[in-house]
């Protein structure tokens, strides 16, 4: 059998294994050390934010909902086409998950959608008290719009860039255009812990309560003392030193990514009547997977082509509204729209270590069909 051909497998040089052995060396494998403080800094400097490392995407979500003071019954407005870890923190905190569709243009959440549900929402005497926006796979959702309502009815914006790192809006990273944002370091992302993530945040007030409650809520006492329930969130030294290897390199793996999209989207239009993430002037997209929309069928038949030929592929998130865990939650949006990217969709081989003979080989693959 041919060499399996990933998704988005981390790309792992010397530096990594160069990192991992110092940070075994010095004896600091817990959540202090150089690496913590050297990532945080590239960080900080990166999105001029303060950061807060994390062991994932979710648990920053969680700090971030915890930050802004979601309680039980608040309502917070989601994407829908999007990965369940972007809600199950509203469910953490036994608020009420409210979802909000798509536009066609880059598959995110709809700002048409997003001021329909809060027009509705006010009639019901219902006041959303935050906005959790996902950049799907890496495309920047339609910021200008969204910030303004956000702004206009007092909801707090809490950007979702687990898929968008080295994403920029108007020429500002996503991640740092909300009052919060969040990263994830995970295995498939293009900066990778293995396990990781990062909240940014805009002051030290919430930097200092995000520390204390990713540390169990332990108070700056010479004793353990803690007046609030607290999370095991941090990242440790050993996982920040795999992060802290790849940083440098971020641009060249968003520059990799984007040409691969290029190669399949020059390819595919020729063949397919797709349909594509359209990235506007002001948008730039790291282009994490490269997903397009097919005619009926035929993303079952690539996917199905290439998994005989032993290569990874993913079919787009399963919108939220039809997930059992979120039974009986309110939508605002088009559910033959969201339903549509689902059922027609496929992320085809995007790493930014896909060498150009697999790349071709994917293609003549397809062009089979």
């Amino acid at each position: 059998m041919d060499e399996k051909i990933y998704l988005s497998p981390p790309n792992i040089d010397y530096r990594v294994y160069n990192n991992i052995k110092k940070a075994l060396d010095s004896g600091w494998i817990s959540p202090v050390g150089s690496f913590i403080d050297d990532f945080t800094n590239k960080l900080n400097s990166y999105f001029n934010k303060k950061i807060l490392l994390t062991n994932s995407g979710t648990s920053s979500l969680h700090l971030a909902l915890k930050i802004v003071n979601i309680q039980k019954d608040d309502y917070v407005l989601c994407s829908n086409f999007t990965f369940a870890a972007s809600a199950f923190p509203i469910l953490y905190e036994k608020a009420i998950p409210i979802f909000i569709g798509s536009e066609e243009q880059t598959w995110n959440l709809s700002p048409d959608y997003l001021n329909l549900a809060i027009e509705q929402l006010n009639k019901k005497k219902i006041k959303p008290k935050a906005l959790i926006l996902a950049h799907i796979y890496g495309m920047p959702a339609q910021l200008d719009e969204i910030i303004k309502i956000c702004n206009l009815n007092k909801i707090v914006l809490i950007e979702d860039s687990a898929e968008a790192f080295g994403s920029k809006y108007n020429d500002q990273p996503l991640g740092a255009l909300g009052k919060i944002g969040i990263l994830s370091f995970n295995g498939n992302k293009i900066i990778t812990c293995s396990t990781g993530g990062a909240i940014i945040l805009s002051d030290i007030e919430s930097l200092e309560y995000a520390k204390k409650l990713s540390n169990q809520s332990k108070e700056n006492t010479d004793y353990y003392l803690h007046n609030e329930l607290g999370y095991n969130y941090a990242l440790s030294n050993v996982l920040a030193a795999i992060g802290d290897s790849q940083i440098e390199k971020l641009n060249l793996k968003v520059n990799k990514r984007r040409e691969i999209y290029k190669h399949y989207f020059k390819f595919l239009k020729e063949k397919f009547d797709i349909q594509h993430q359209y990235e506007s002037y002001k948008s730039f997209s790291n282009r994490w997977l490269s997903s397009f929309i097919f005619p009926t069928n035929i993303n079952h038949k690539i996917k199905n082509s290439l998994a005989f030929n032993n290569i990874e592929t993913r079919y787009l998130w399963n919108p939220l509204h039809n997930q059992k865990a979120f039974a009986n939650s309110l939508y605002f949006g088009n559910k033959i729209l969201d339903n549509f990217l689902f059922e027609n969709g496929l992320s085809l081989p995007s790493g930014d270590n896909l060498t150009l003979d697999n790349l071709e080989k994917i293609i003549n693959i397809i062009k089979k069909l």
